[in-house]
């Protein structure tokens, strides 16, 4: 299984919320923080702040409740949002569903995620501008926590009370918010790329794909079923609000890897072997409703049920993390956790529910590939690979005519080192 868990993208979007500066009174790297007032859940929003606003003047405007402008499921302000703070089992599900996204094989766009703390006396302002909010659990959810920080609780607060510690997410890039409606399980079964993943018939004879148009519908059905896996993994509840859509431009390099982005730079587009394709991808905004571990039925359970395909990467995947889990390899089930408790920051406990529902994850999948209700043959990548297979040998080609003729007749390259 490679090990090359991160894009590269993700690795400088983690570093670009490490450097995330929350108390920075101006300047490039300063930020507004203020509180998140709309829907169900607490959190604090980092916005990037354009030269004519300055933080003090953002975040006393626009911070507290605004009648009018603060809704119970909406809040605009006037500066781009580029980060989300969020504290407790929240925040070890937001953490813990981007690391297995990634070792699973990169499934749906997953912002990138990473642990952070914040000043005590930085939250507590935060939370005095939340005692109003536009949705009344929200309104609720910010008194539990102003309680917390309050109780100095080591459910949020490190030893010392100084420090509050939690989840930074990125924001989505080109995310496009879709009505919630667009995605109720009846409106799924609708589409055209739920077709693919419902019919019983192997994908080859439900799409033709010997043709491009058919990398949109295997896109959105690897997408979905890659989903539902994994938030029937982590009994995540409010998904289906929680779904949206990017327009990303997709490639195959000259080297025969597949690549996509919300932008693609004039390298980009020289070192593509195949024409930019513009496809829709899912998006999974928000993952921090997840760990609800007493949930034997969530949202998306039908969804799985109805299935009958699956992508081999993250069938192969779950079964090697489930087998490492159990000890696969001497002492592996020890390094998994002590990885996931000291790396990706959950508590002992929430690892040993995720690790029982992961394992049972992989059986029951196991179980329905060996009966044969499920099929491996889900595979966007390979697909697009081998309708451009001609444009990536002739790049290979090219490339490799122009690295003989640097080389003078009779020497030998030096090996790369």
């Amino acid at each position: 299984v490679s090990k090359d868990w991160f894009t590269t993208h993700d690795k400088s979007e983690i570093d670009r919320l490490g450097n995330v500066d929350f108390y920075a009174p101006s300047g490039p790297q300063c930020v507004g923080v203020v509180p998140k007032l709309h829907n169900t859940s607490a959190g604090i929003e980092m916005y990037q702040l354009p030269p004519t606003l300055t933080k003090q003047v953002f975040e006393k405007t626009e911070g507290p409740y605004r009648s009018g402008v603060t809704k119970k499921f909406s809040n605009k302000r006037s500066a781009k949002k580029i980060a989300k703070f969020k504290v407790g089992t929240i925040a070890q599900s937001g953490l813990a569903g981007f690391y297995v996204s990634r070792l699973l094989g990169h499934l749906v766009e997953v912002p990138p995620t990473t642990y952070r703390t914040m000043d005590m006396q930085e939250f507590e302002k935060v939370g005095e501008q939340a005692r109003t909010t536009g949705h009344p659990d929200c309104t609720q959810a910010w008194a539990n926590l102003r309680a917390m920080a309050k109780s100095a609780n080591p459910r949020i607060v490190l030893s010392g009370g100084k420090l509050v510690y939690g989840a930074l997410a990125q924001n989505p890039r080109g995310e496009n918010s879709s009505p919630e409606d667009y995605w109720t399980v009846g409106a799924i079964r609708g589409h055209s790329f739920y077709k693919v993943l419902s019919s019983k018939a192997p994908v080859a004879s439900v799409l033709d794909l010997s043709d491009a148009k058919s990398l949109q519908d295997l896109a959105l059905a690897q997408d979905m079923i890659r989903g539902v896996i994994l938030d029937s993994i982590f009994r995540q509840v409010d998904r289906l609000g929680n779904i949206s859509v990017a327009v990303l431009q997709h490639y195959v390099t000259s080297d025969g890897k597949v690549k996509w982005d919300d932008k693609v730079s004039d390298k980009d587009k020289t070192d593509a072997a195949s024409p930019l394709l513009a496809l829709k991808r899912i998006l999974y905004k928000d993952n921090d409703d997840g760990m609800n571990w007493g949930r034997d039925s969530i949202s998306v359970s039908p969804i799985l049920n109805e299935a009958h395909h699956v992508d081999p990467t993250i069938y192969n995947r779950l079964q090697w993390l489930a087998g490492l889990m159990q000890d696969s390899e001497p002492g592996s089930d020890a390094k998994i956790k002590d990885y996931f408790v000291n790396v990706v920051q959950i508590s002992g406990d929430n690892y040993d529910k995720l690790k029982a529902s992961l394992i049972k994850q992989a059986a029951s999948l196991k179980s329905r590939v060996d009966s044969k209700d499920i099929q491996l043959d889900l595979d966007f990548e390979g697909t697009i690979k081998n309708l451009y297979a001609k444009g990536i040998e002739a790049a290979q080609a090219a490339k490799n005519a122009a690295t003989s003729a640097v080389i003078p007749t009779g020497e030998t390259p030096t090996p790369a080192t």
